[in-house]
């Protein structure tokens, strides 16, 4: 990202577990009830979205759920954003969303079809219904955006990666971007696929339970320079960084630490401006990796670090876009959710890991971090405006 043209976030749309909305989410967080986490090493965290509520009879028959969600999420964005399309060109309207799984509902769904009415009852929509693409294609189409419509596959990392794809386009000369990225894998073929995805989460932090998650979040993206309306925006993406862990990485060589530093360079701030952390795992602690990275960057700074996917899961692309969400609602409001720590689990030695309860404190900027199944390794700056 270049061209230092301000970009700020004007809008925010929420599907999770803990609920829907950006404010029924953020209250959740700050409460971090773990009820529904207590007394079990695997646990399937399901949203109470209902499609039927939120998105046109007509599409409902065309998309797999994690499309719907997009397509909601999208919604509440411009609806919290007060932005009124009709007064941006179609050309400078983008739809930037990652997705890790594709829509394996709508897969199992038809495939049930085939095998047990025959293949003249399976929907045509089935061709693409199930691609990653269809997440961004549907939402360009229902807003009439006629500028890019990307799709980020890099795993769990994949929501950084959309909103810096977000970005650039808006540096291009585009006005409106709506990205993030969602996830939902929790039918019977999803969590087949994502097996392997999950799998490598556990292998990092092998002490927390098993927890996943379905939905992400949506957000729009405009230039400072094209928001006359009086709605506060909540913060601005001020840097991005990625990179990639080769299968035999060099000794002392952390991918992830070079993505922070990229990142950092890129937001054109030091380590010392960076007032907390998001974590890029969904386990009460830091693993090896995120610690070394972090214990590296800041130099033995004890920067305040939080992982309130602890309370969702992994959410595959969602859990990325739904930090980011989580780190501009922190700057919104001042304070740091906490990270939900299960009863016997220790605070990871030199780590100022924010647990049990929110902490009030003046923040500026956050790192938030994700890391994607494979090698993927993003790190986003965001920071308040003011």
């Amino acid at each position: 990202m270049t061209r230092r043209e301000r970009i700020i976030v004007t809008g925010l749309g929420v599907l999770s577990p803990t609920g829907l909305g950006h404010a029924d989410f953020w209250k959740a967080a700050l409460a971090c009830d773990t009820g529904r986490l207590a007394g079990a090493r695997q646990v399937t965290l399901a949203s109470s979205f209902e499609p039927a509520a939120h998105i046109p009879a007509h599409l409902l028959p065309q998309t797999a759920r994690v499309t719907q969600m997009t397509l909601a999420g999208t919604d509440w964005a411009l609806a919290d954003a007060e932005l009124e399309l009709s007064d941006v060109p179609a050309e400078g309207r983008s739809t930037v969303f990652a997705n890790a799984f594709g829509g394996t509902d709508y897969v199992g769904q038809e495939l049930r079809k085939l095998w047990t009415l025959g293949p003249g009852h399976v929907k045509p929509y089935l061709s693409y219904a199930w691609f990653y693409a269809a997440n961004s294609s549907q939402a360009s189409i229902r807003h009439d955006a006629h500028g890019p419509a990307w799709t980020l596959v890099s795993g769990q990392a994949g929501g950084l990666d959309a909103v810096a794809q977000a970005c650039r386009h808006l540096r291009r000369g585009g006005r409106v971007a709506m990205t993030g990225g969602f996830d939902s894998f929790l039918d019977p073929i999803g969590r087949e696929v994502a097996s392997g995805y999950l799998a490598d989460a556990d292998a990092r932090c092998p002490d927390a339970s098993s927890v996943v998650g379905e939905g992400g979040a949506a957000l729009v993206l405009e230039t400072d320079t094209a928001h006359p309306r009086p709605s506060a925006p909540y913060g601005q993406i001020k840097g991005y960084g990625t990179s990639f862990d080769p299968v035999a990485p060099r000794p002392g060589d952390s991918g992830l630490e070079r993505a922070v530093r990229t990142a950092l360079a890129d937001a054109r701030v030091d380590p010392a401006d960076i007032d907390v952390v998001f974590a890029g795992g969904s386990g009460p602690g830091l693993d090896d990796v995120e610690t070394a990275a972090v214990t590296e960057v800041f130099d033995g700074r004890a920067v305040p670090v939080t992982s309130p996917k602890t309370l969702t899961g992994e959410m595959g692309a969602g859990g990325a876009a739904l930090d980011v969400a989580a780190a501009l609602l922190s700057l919104h409001h001042q304070v740091i959710p906490p990270t939900a720590r299960p009863e016997g689990v220790r605070r990871p030695p030199g780590v100022d890991m924010v647990y049990d309860r929110p902490r009030e404190t003046r923040l500026g900027n956050a790192l938030v971090l994700a890391r994607g199944h494979g090698g993927h390794n993003s790190a986003l700056v965001v920071g308040a405006l003011n």
